[in-house]
């Protein structure tokens, strides 16, 4: 029988414009839970599309188990939508 996880809760990340046309959203390494080594350092998500990164990073999120994503910064392309 499969036991429903229980919701880690919010998952935290930020998404900004690092030069025209390339986004990189950044998070938590604590999705890293097997090596805790690599738990303290960010990681992150580069794309050419603003909307396209959010909604990668939306995706893995929910895949884990977070409830939802609580954007810090987000470019005013996202912004607008």
């Amino acid at each position: 029988m499969f036991e429903k996880k229980r919701p880690l809760g919010e998952f935290h990340a930020s998404l900004r414009e690092v030069e025209q046309g390339l986004y990189v959203a950044e998070y938590s390494g604590e999705i890293n839970p097997e090596d805790p080594d690599a738990r303290g350092i960010p990681d992150r998500h580069v794309g050419t599309s603003a909307q396209d990164v959010k909604v990668w990073v939306e995706q893995m999120a929910v895949g884990l188990g977070y409830e939802r994503v609580i954007w810090g910064a987000l470019p005013e392309a996202v912004r607008a939508r």
